[in-house]
């Protein structure tokens, strides 16, 4: 699962959307509604990426 980050134009509320990575692309078609204002006019932020490995090397 990822999360991503989006600003409504709107009313300038941001939220964060979870979906599962091959979902990405469906969220430009469809863009997630904004839950305080309920318009869908909104643009995704750019965010910071959080990896976990399964060792404590790299």
């Amino acid at each position: 699962m990822s999360t991503y980050e989006f600003e409504c134009r709107d009313c300038q509320e941001r939220f964060d959307v979870i979906v599962v990575i091959t979902e990405h692309a469906k969220l430009k078609e469809q863009p997630p509604v904004c839950p305080q204002c309920g318009k869908s006019d909104n643009r995704q932020l750019a965010s910071l990426v959080n990896c976990k490995t399964a060792s404590a090397r790299f």
